[in-house]
């Protein structure tokens, strides 16, 4: 390549990059003024007592026996919850990811399509369509379903947890395979190799960190997911954390939010010592951790063969066997939908945004080890303190579920976007914050090495070295969490947090089939269309990041 063209690959590269700024700025104050969020609300005296009221009782933890006893037991029972479900969802997930993406070809196929080509190409499609239902729908609404479909209890949460999480799931590890190093599988595919052993041995090798990585981050979000679940009648510890707010009992919320913080710190450690092992013991850890949550819960599976008899008294209380397209309400669907795209959009980028700048801070790499083989003791104290107050904060924010941040604001700035923007900005930094660290951590060090070696600041290292390597797979899972956000919103309206949630509440409240069918076709319709330009985005991203 000669340097002109170099040069204008160069200034090529630089205009996207501006134009994508620039079309993120317009989108984030676009996203500002749908949301009319009003940021003085939180300094609003009467909203700051009653802040102060929830730290105060979060400071002073209810510690007598008997309810620490009710918190461990509906603690253990949402861990088994979460397990249980994310566990189903892997077993759903994973053959739907395999049969949902598209692997490498060979750039000349010999002859005309086969049968048999046809066939995977309508199963891709068909599992894509599937997949796209079943995150469309957030899964706290999946609960609520299953809560009249098959009654209180843990079995609903099981399935909202397994339908939803199989969706999230299914979608990034297919798109992980189709982002694999095409060479190696043509090569395999050139000397006559079929689909599994093109899987084992070039496929797998290359996706099997990450799918653990990301396997292990759901595991935690799915047993965040059961701590909420509760508020429905879906089981665990939710309903607890619900009544207490509503009951302003701050000392036992802050009993249930110490032992559920506890037991996300527990999980941490875990998922750090099964991401340091070879993979089969890590899958081997999980699939029996899945076994004894499912056994342990001794679920009443006996209740599913009721779902077709329930779900027609159902729609008899309805009163209405199809729905129709009012168009006041199709309207109404489509404003709050609009909001809740704008708080998921304004959440997502400003936790990236925060979050790209705290995550070096909790990297080893550069805080602590250096990429020497014999780094500098001297830093080590100090970073030391870095490492483990920034990983620490994380944690206590992705730790509380986004619903429950929720509640706390809803408390303190009123009913509202503003308190849906808040909540699903902390948790998403925490969880992004995570995230981000994770790609550094595991990011080639060999330019990282030379680089400290010629006297580079670990500040020059992250923006020389790191940074450029890493920007697009950290990309990639910004606009991929932006996806979750917005289903994620969409449940915050269940507590006042603005966005399509409150009015799927009320439809499923009342038995309003009609509205309830026509505000989840509306909110299926549009993370449709932002996943397919979320995953032509995310492909190339990860192409080029391979």
């Amino acid at each position: 390549m000669s340097g002109t063209e170099a040069s204008r690959l160069r200034a090529r590269s630089r205009t996207r990059t501006w134009l994508g700024l620039l079309a993120g700025l317009v989108l984030t104050l676009a996203s500002w003024l749908e949301t009319g969020a009003d940021p003085r609300l939180l300094f609003d005296a009467r909203g700051a007592r009653q802040a102060a009221d929830i730290l105060g009782g979060l400071l002073q933890p209810d510690l007598g026996g008997a309810f620490l006893w009710h918190t461990g037991r509906l603690l253990l029972e949402s861990i088994a919850i979460g397990v249980a479900g994310v566990s189903l969802a892997l077993l759903l997930g994973i053959p739907a990811a395999l049969g949902a993406a598209r692997s490498p070809q060979l750039v000349d196929p010999p002859g005309t399509p086969t049968l048999g080509h046809r066939c995977r190409t309508v199963t891709r499609w068909v599992m894509r369509g599937l997949l796209s239902l079943f995150r469309s729908v957030p899964d706290i609404v999946w609960a609520f379903i299953f809560v009249r479909l098959v009654g209180l209890g843990p079995l609903a949460a099981v399935l909202a947890i397994a339908i939803s999480f199989a969706g999230i799931l299914g979608k990034l590890y297919a798109e992980h395979i189709e982002a694999c190093d095409p060479q190696t599988v043509r090569n395999l595919r050139a000397t006559g190799h079929g689909s599994v052993s093109v899987f084992a041995y070039s496929i797998w090798p290359q996706v099997r960190q990450d799918w653990i990585s990301y396997g292990l981050i759901r595991f935690e979000c799915a047993i965040r997911s059961a701590a909420v679940l509760g508020v429905v009648g879906a089981g665990g510890i939710g309903a607890e954390i619900e009544l207490s707010i509503r009951y302003f009992e701050y000392e036992k919320l802050g009993t249930a939010i110490l032992a559920l913080l506890a037991c996300m710190v527990l999980m941490e450690f875990g998922s750090v010592w099964l991401r340091t092992r070879a993979s089969r013991r890590s899958w081997s850890a999980l699939a029996m951790l899945g076994i004894v949550a499912i056994v342990g819960l001794d679920l009443p599976w006996s209740e599913l063969r009721g779902i077709g008899q329930q779900a027609q008294i159902l729609q008899r209380m309805s009163g209405a066997s199809t729905f129709s397209f009012d168009g006041t309400v199709v309207r109404r669907a489509l404003d709050l939908m609009m909001e809740t795209l704008a708080m998921a959009w304004i959440a997502t980028v400003a936790a990236a945004l925060v979050a790209s700048l705290l995550a070096p801070l909790a990297v080893r790499s550069l805080t602590v080890r250096g990429y020497l083989n014999d780094p500098p003791r001297a830093s080590r104290p100090r970073g030391w303190l870095s490492l483990l107050g920034l990983r620490g904060l994380l944690q206590c924010l992705r730790a509380v579920p986004e619903l429950v941040w929720a509640l706390a604001f809803v408390v303190w700035v009123g009913p509202g976007p503003v308190a849906g923007i808040l909540a699903l900005g902390l948790h998403t930094l925490g969880l992004l914050g995570r995230l981000f660290a994770e790609v550094y951590e595991e990011a080639g060090s060999g330019g990282l090495r030379q680089l400290e070696a010629s006297g580079a600041s670990r500040l020059a290292a992250w923006t020389h070295g790191l940074l450029p390597q890493t920007a697009p797979k950290l990309l990639a899972y910004g606009l991929f969490r932006f996806e979750v956000n917005v289903r994620a919103t969409a449940t915050l309206g269940f507590v006042g947090a603005g966005g399509i949630g409150d009015a799927i509440h009320t439809a499923i409240s009342l038995f309003h089939i009609g509205d309830l069918v026509t505000l989840l076709l509306v909110l299926l319709v549009v993370v449709i269309i932002i996943d397919a330009v979320g995953y032509q985005l995310r492909r190339r991203l990860l192409r080029h990041a391979n």
